[in-house]
């Protein structure tokens, strides 16, 4: 993970990738308020008050986790269509003066405050060279998230040994039955 120089805030993109993982095998972050001030503060996106927001605030997260997974699925050659609304229905202001970026409009709740930093990172991100390189896992059941580190940006699969394994067997099994 990489922290901003200036803060305890994570940079966008490692932003991203630990949003898009939350409710990934087992507990969900995203299920109570509780644990969304809680995975909040451990990116360092919560200030000292209390965690607020609503079930439809949960949902909303839950729809730009999803909207994130599907965007990053696609830069793994997977053709998914990508529902945007999430991130569209967000109430966001303009700021900065070096460094353009979008906050919530209203940050007084925990949900708006992390749902505008989602949207923030999201549009820096994606105006980077590097944007290609978020990726989701295409296993099945998996859409774990990760930034290809590899030199040409050709990493496919979270674990090969898991998921890249798994694919390849089905692969040669579904060409073994075919050759009858």
């Amino acid at each position: 993970m990489t922290v901003n120089r200036d803060s305890s805030r994570l940079e966008d993109e490692d932003l991203l990738v630990a949003f898009a993982n939350t409710g990934h095998a087992g507990d969900d972050d995203l299920d109570d308020i509780a644990g969304l001030r809680s995975w909040a503060a451990s990116v360092g996106l919560s200030e000292d008050r209390p965690a607020t927001g609503t079930g439809e605030d949960l949902v909303l997260l839950r729809h730009i986790r999803e909207t994130v997974r599907a965007l990053l699925l696609a830069h793994n050659g997977v053709a998914v269509e990508v529902d945007l609304t999430p991130l569209e229905s967000i109430p966001l202001r303009l700021i900065g003066a070096d460094r353009l970026g979008v906050r919530a409009a209203d940050a007084s709740s925990t949900t708006a405050q992390v749902a505008g930093a989602l949207a923030s990172a999201v549009l820096l991100s994606s105006a980077r060279p590097t944007w290609s390189r978020l990726k989701a896992c295409p296993g099945p059941d998996c859409a774990w998230v990760f930034y290809d580190r590899t030199r040409n940006g050709s990493r496919r699969w979270c674990q090969m040994s898991e998921c890249g394994n798994r694919a390849k067997g089905a692969a040669f099994r579904a060409r073994a039955g075919h050759r009858g």
